[in-house]
């Protein structure tokens, strides 16, 4: 018999509780694994239920009283009953301004009046099951160095043409070479370029998630991710063709970077357009974000206005990390007037060579690899090397697929 899954429904409008506790009884089509255990009127009894009887799922009423849900979902997420699912229920549909309150109070899925019945339980179910394995890979159910802090960095950049996808690969591929559990996930929907930069046939991409409607679990990326040479985890965008970057939502990137972070030292995202759900919740979920700014005029002014809109954002200063890509070209900008234009200090300033770069790119060849010893290699292997001081990388050991998600 499957553990029960049980759930505290938390509304104080008593139609609501029983319209769903009626709902969750009906649709267990004789499974009997989803098991209303309580109910609460208000965001306090809701606090001293779940403290009580920990249930798997909580079911959060958005307008719940006094401070409403996402208050409630904020002190569930962060507080001792953390390993407890969260799911908003919201009588509207989610703008961007909520989607960005519910990520940040850690909600983990939400739901509204009109999602069907079906899909509400589905919901529930891959909740648990993500819950389960976040439970299971966590300190104390898997002891890891205590000198290790695992990262996610996502790769951006204030406009294309800066050749943040060569140094995104590059950069994943040198922190692959420091230790085994390092992934790349490519957040370029439409024609994105990991997969042809590292040479790499995959037959999953990241457009299969579009078929998983709430958490992603280890059986799921399992399957998504290939293994290249190097030892990096690579779940690709799809190569050429017509997508929908739509059908990947911010709920989904959430998730999917929730299961990277238990299981790999660093996550290194290249993130896709600016203004995509999929980009803000890489960022939203992101350690450190790599902005990768061009060394000419143009460029580095649209990455000092982008800078100050990530700052306004409520991203935090010190996460942010600038890299000046082709520094040194002609005799215009030096890197100490780059980073008088930029007004934002500059983590790393990486050598031109485009003919390093063009050769690297049309063998599928990372040029870490193939040039370690080149001036732009060095840059990256450095800037690797920064990086993995700041997180405490431990040995490395060859691993398997199947082993990397146990």
């Amino acid at each position: 018999m499957k553990t029960p899954i049980t759930i505290v429904i938390a509304s104080h409008q008593m139609a609501e509780r029983e319209r769903l506790r009626k709902l969750l009884a009906s649709d267990n089509n004789g499974h009997r694994d989803i098991h209303v255990v309580g109910e609460a009127q208000n965001d306090q009894e809701c606090l001293d239920i779940a403290l009580r009887l920990r249930p798997v799922v909580l079911l959060i009423q958005e307008n719940i009283p006094t401070n409403g849900g996402l208050s409630l979902a904020k002190q569930i997420t962060e507080g001792s009953c953390g390993a407890i699912g969260v799911i908003l229920m919201l009588d509207r549909c989610a703008d961007e301004e909520l989607w960005r309150k519910m990520l940040r109070a850690g909600v983990h899925d939400f739901i509204t009046c009109n999602t069907p019945g079906d899909h509400v339980v589905e919901a529930i179910r891959q909740l648990a099951t993500a819950r389960k394995t976040s439970i299971a890979s966590s300190p104390a159910a898997a002891p890891i160095s205590q000198n290790r802090v695992n990262r996610v960095i996502t790769v951006a950049a204030p406009r294309s043409g800066t050749g943040k996808t060569v140094i995104a690969t590059n950069l994943a591929v040198a922190l692959a070479k420091k230790q085994d559990k390092v992934a790349l996930l490519d957040l370029n929907l439409v024609g994105g370029d990991v997969a042809v930069l590292l040479d790499l046939v995959s037959q999953r991409t990241v457009a299969d998630l579009m078929t998983s409607y709430a958490g992603i679990d280890e059986d799921v990326m399992e399957s998504l991710m290939t293994r290249h040479h190097s030892g990096l985890y690579v779940l690709p965008a799809p190569v050429g063709g017509n997508f929908d970057s739509n059908g990947i939502s911010r709920s989904v990137v959430q998730n999917v970077l929730q299961l990277m972070r238990t299981r790999c030292v660093f996550t290194i995202v290249d993130c896709g357009p600016s203004g995509s759900d999929g980009a803000r919740a890489a960022m939203d979920s992101a350690d450190i974000i790599l902005v990768v700014v061009g060394n000419d005029l143009p460029r580095l002014r649209d990455a000092r206005q982008y800078l100050k809109s990530l700052v306004v954002g409520n991203y935090v200063k010190e996460r942010i990390r600038v890299v000046v890509n082709r520094s040194g070209v002609g005799k215009g900008i030096t890197a100490k007037e780059a980073e008088s234009i930029l007004e934002f200090s500059v983590a790393a300033h990486l050598t031109n060579d485009a003919g390093l770069v063009s050769d690297s790119v049309n063998m599928g060849q990372p040029f870490v690899i193939s040039s370690p010893h080149k001036p732009l290699s060095r840059d990256l292997l450095k800037l690797a090397d920064d990086l993995s001081d700041t997180a405490g990388v431990a040995s490395k050991r060859s691993k398997s697929i199947f082993e990397m998600f146990l």
